[in-house]
C-alpha cells in the first residue's frame, strides 16, 4: 500500500489558511515556508514536509513524512506542536511567553502551570526560556499551562541535589 494514502497534500486554499493563521497568531513570515509542502494526515493533523510528495509513493513503509506542525485541539483550535515550534519558532514574533527563571522553566517542562500575567493573547502560545524555545503552552486568565508532550517532560527529581 503506498504511503501517500496516509497523507493528502493541502490545497492552495488550505495552505493560504494555514499561513494566514501562523502569520496572524504568531507573526510567522510567510516566506519561511517557501519550499515546504503542507500535508493532512487523518482528520486533525497538519504536517510540514520539505520533500516532493511523490517520494511518499516511491518509498513503501514510510510512517511519517516531515514533522507534525499543527493539530486540531479538543477546543477546536489549531495547536502548534512542540517540535514544530522548536524548529520554526525562532521566526515567530507574537504570542511568545518568556519564562523568567530556571524554576519556571523546570515547572513548565515538567508539565506544570505558572500563574503570572503575560502580554499575550489567550490561547496557545510559544514558550521560551532564554534563547531556547521549550514548546507550546496554553494561556488563559493569567495561567500558563504546559502542553509539552508527556514523553518530553522532565521530572523534578532530576534537578534535586
Amino acid at each position: 500500500m503506498p504511503s501517500l494514502e496516509r497523507y493528502r497534500v493541502c490545497s492552495d486554499e488550505e495552505v493560504k489558511r494555514i499561513l494566514s493563521f501562523l502569520e496572524e497568531r504568531y507573526g510567522f513570515p510567510r516566506h519561511i515556508f517557501e519550499g515546504y509542502k503542507f500535508l493532512v494526515r487523518g482528520r486533525n493533523s497538519i504536517w510540514v514536509f520539505s520533500g516532493h510528495p511523490s517520494i511518499l509513493e516511491m518509498i513503501p513503509g514510510i510512517d511519517a513524512a516531515g514533522i507534525r506542525a499543527l493539530h486540531l485541539s479538543i477546543r477546536k483550535a489549531l495547536k502548534p506542536t512542540t517540535i514544530f515550534l522548536q524548529v520554526f519558532g525562532r521566526y515567530a514574533t507574537k504570542n511568545i511567553v518568556k519564562l523568567q527563571n530556571e524554576e519556571e522553566a523546570v515547572a513548565f517542562m515538567s508539565g506544570g502551570s505558572i500563574a503570572r500575567r503575560y502580554d499575550v493573547d489567550d490561547g496557545f502560545v510559544i514558550v521560551k526560556f532564554g534563547d531556547d524555545i521549550l514548546g507550546c503552552g496554553f494561556y488563559s486568565d493569567g495561567v500558563l499551562k504546559s502542553k509539552v508532550p508527556k514523553t518530553s517532560r522532565v521530572k523534578f527529581e532530576w534537578f534535586k541535589e
